[in-house]
């Protein structure tokens, strides 16, 4: 069996609410590891998780812990009892796993004060196993590698090095979200960074048959299951069929109007939906100024629409560092695909930057708006849930929900 350090990071500073963090973080991971739960045993304690895990499972473990939002760091480390022997053997061990040449740093936490040595007598008692057994340098300020030996109340744990998690909070802490999957670069990454802050998401995608592909729609399905190692396993991706109302929006009289009137109508059946499905907030990919509908002004006009708030986490990102997180997250290469969404399809050639309140309603007046997202609510969508690796419609799904 290997032994695994687990730290809370962030959950450590939440006060009251800490417990309910830490025990929504640790219901994420026991779900997450359901498949192998039977080699994986938890010891919990107020800022940290001790997990005891098979040889054969480990590697799978510790790729878990690094993708579940409102874990830190991990560390394999060597348990002892607490007894000097005992800590000065683990200690030599670990030397001699370490590279024989470069700087080191002994690192003591004694967080059972009734261990009788204190930490720097530990330490002054440690170090000269490191020295005689490597050719290692003593270097407290920027050493290669730091020994850590941390004097809990049930064992004496030590380690060389720290695995960086994903850091956040856990999912489903913050409440749920209802994020716009457009299938780009931006929306995946807004909705990851969604879910970093505790946030559930669901996903709303709008399609236009026969003018979008099923491959275009493939797309949406395929983001949506890259981001599930991260959501909660009840997640759900609903499909709205927005051709009826795409065919009115034609009609206005204002062509450079087009997207502005299409976004509020995405937004007014996505606060519809909300309502029904319990989401607190809204989410896109926008980021301010990337393109023409992404304006101030063109924010202020769509968001008066909505009696959600609506949250655009990538709003100060450049594009560059969209694309990096869209590639850590393994989302790029898909969302590249050349397969065209209903906004880039239907974009006027000369789209409004700064989009007035009263022309917008104006255009808005000029199509029976009301009605076709009122019917659209009713017909147009279809609910989808990620189960064992595959997507299964759920059928009437509307007739459950209000149950």
């Amino acid at each position: 069996m290997k032994v695994i350090l687990v730290r809370y990071g962030e959950l450590t500073l939440k006060g009251a609410n800490r417990n309910d963090f830490i025990s929504k973080l640790l219901q994420n991971l026991k779900f997450k590891i359901k498949p192998y739960k039977d080699d994986v045993k938890f010891i919990r304690d107020r800022n940290s998780l001790t997990l005891e895990v098979t040889d054969e499972k480990l590697d799978k473990l510790i790729f878990d812990l690094q993708h579940t939002f409102g874990i830190y760091s991990v560390s394999i480390v060597k348990r002892c009892e607490k007894n000097l022997e005992d800590i000065k053997k683990a200690v030599l061990e670990i030397t001699r796993e370490l590279p024989n040449s470069g700087t080191f740093k002994l690192e003591v936490m004694r967080k059972d004060k009734s261990f009788e040595i204190t930490s720097s007598d530990l330490k002054l008692m440690l170090a000269p196993i490191v020295l005689k057994n490597s050719n290692l340098k003593v270097d407290v300020h920027k050493p290669n590698y730091t020994l850590e030996i941390i004097v809990k109340s049930d064992a004496v744990y030590i380690f060389s090095s720290k695995i960086n998690a994903i850091k956040g909070l856990p999912v489903g802490v913050s409440g749920k979200a209802i994020s716009l999957l457009s299938g780009g670069i931006d929306s995946p990454v807004s909705s990851y960074l969604t879910l970093k802050r505790g946030m559930q998401v669901d996903f709303l995608h709008f399609m236009t048959p026969p003018h979008t592909s099923e491959l275009a729609l493939k797309k949406i399905f395929d983001l949506a299951e890259k981001l599930s190692p991260y959501n909660l396993s009840n997640f759900h991706l609903y499909v709205c069929n927005f051709s009826m109302l795409l065919q009115e929006l034609m009609h206005i009289p204002e062509e450079a109007y087009r997207i502005t009137i299409m976004r509020r109508m995405f937004v007014r059946i996505t606060d519809e939906l909300a309502k029904i499905i319990k989401a607190k907030v809204i989410v896109t990919g926008e980021s301010l100024g990337q393109v023409a509908s992404q304006t101030i002004e063109s924010i202020n006009v769509i968001n008066e629409v909505s009696e959600l708030p609506i949250i655009r986490p990538l709003i100060t990102y450049d594009k560059e560092e969209i694309i990096a997180i869209a590639k850590k997250i393994k989302t790029y290469n898909i969302s590249i695909l050349p397969f065209d969404d209903v906004c880039s399809m239907y974009a006027p050639k000369k789209p409004v930057t700064k989009p007035k309140s009263f022309v917008a309603k104006k255009q808005e007046d000029s199509i029976l708006w009301k009605e076709m997202i009122e019917w659209a609510i009713k017909n147009s969508i279809q609910k989808y849930s990620f189960k064992d690796g595959v997507w299964h419609e759920i059928k009437n799904w509307q007739e459950s929900e209000t149950k």
